[in-house]
């Protein structure tokens, strides 16, 4: 199984330097089988599948 940490960022200025923060919001989990998870902190009852554009999973 793999993770991979997902961040977002917020960029500000302090004494005239320009200074970017990091926030972790949550990870993806890609397993043996291929199967991908995003799990967002902000949402923590909620797992969210992930799919390539090319299977169309549930795309109608």
């Amino acid at each position: 199984m793999k993770y991979l940490n997902v961040f977002t960022k917020r960029e500000f200025e302090q004494d005239g330097e320009r200074k970017i923060q990091w926030y972790r919001i949550g990870y993806l989990k890609e397993t043996d089988k291929g199967g991908k998870y995003l799990r967002l902190f902000s949402q923590p009852d909620t797992e969210f599948f992930l799919f390539s554009q090319d299977d169309n999973v549930g795309i109608k």
